[in-house]
C-alpha cells in the first residue's frame, strides 16, 4: 500500500494594517507567506495615486502585484517551495529574494491585507484550506498600525 502525499493548502488572513494578521499567522506555527512583500516598486509607472495628489496608493489593491502572490501561492501548494521577493516597505523597494519551504506541513498561511482578494482565485485552483478575516476597533488598528510604522521606520511622524 502506497501512501500518498497530503496536498498543501493554503489559508489566507485578511484584514486591515494593524489588524494583528502577522502575530498571528506568527502564532500558527506555520510556515507564512508574507503578500506584503508583494508590493509594487515606488517607481513602478503602474503604481496608483491618492485622487488629487501625487502619494502613492497604497491602500489600493492596484498597488500590488496579485498574479506574482497567486503564483507563488500556486508553487508552494505544487512543490513545497517558492521564491519569493523580500520587500522593504521603508524604502518602497524589493531588497531580496528568499526561498520559502512548505514541504514539511499540508498547510501555510499567506497573510496581507488584499489576502481576501486571492480567496476566488485559490478556490478555483483547489488550494484554499480557509480564509479568515481579521478586524478589531478602527482606534485599536491605528494605534497598532502608527506605533508599527513609525518603529520600522515605514512613515515619518
Amino acid at each position: 500500500m502506497s501512501s500518498q502525499p497530503i496536498p498543501t493548502r493554503v489559508v489566507l488572513l485578511a484584514g486591515p494594517s494593524g489588524s494583528g494578521k502577522s502575530s498571528l499567522a506568527a502564532r500558527t506555527g506555520l510556515p507564512v507567506l508574507r503578500l506584503d512583500d508583494f508590493y509594487k516598486e515606488a517607481n513602478d509607472p503602474t503604481l496608483p495615486l491618492v485622487t488629487g495628489s501625487t502619494d502613492i496608493d497604497w491602500d489600493s489593491p492596484s498597488s500590488w502585484d496579485a498574479d506574482a502572490a497567486l503564483a507563488a501561492i500556486a508553487e508552494l501548494c505544487r512543490s513545497g517551495r517558492a521564491t519569493v521577493p523580500v520587500y522593504d516597505i521603508a524604502t518602497s523597494s524589493r531588497v531580496d529574494v528568499e526561498t520559502l519551504d512548505t514541504a514539511r506541513t499540508p498547510l501555510f498561511v499567506a497573510e496581507g491585507i488584499f489576502a481576501a482578494d486571492l480567496v476566488g482565485r485559490c478556490q478555483e485552483m483547489g488550494v484554499l484550506a480557509d480564509a479568515l478575516c481579521l478586524r478589531g476597533r478602527p482606534s485599536t488598528t491605528f494605534r497598532r498600525r502608527l506605533a508599527r510604522d513609525l518603529r520600522e521606520g515605514r512613515k515619518s511622524l
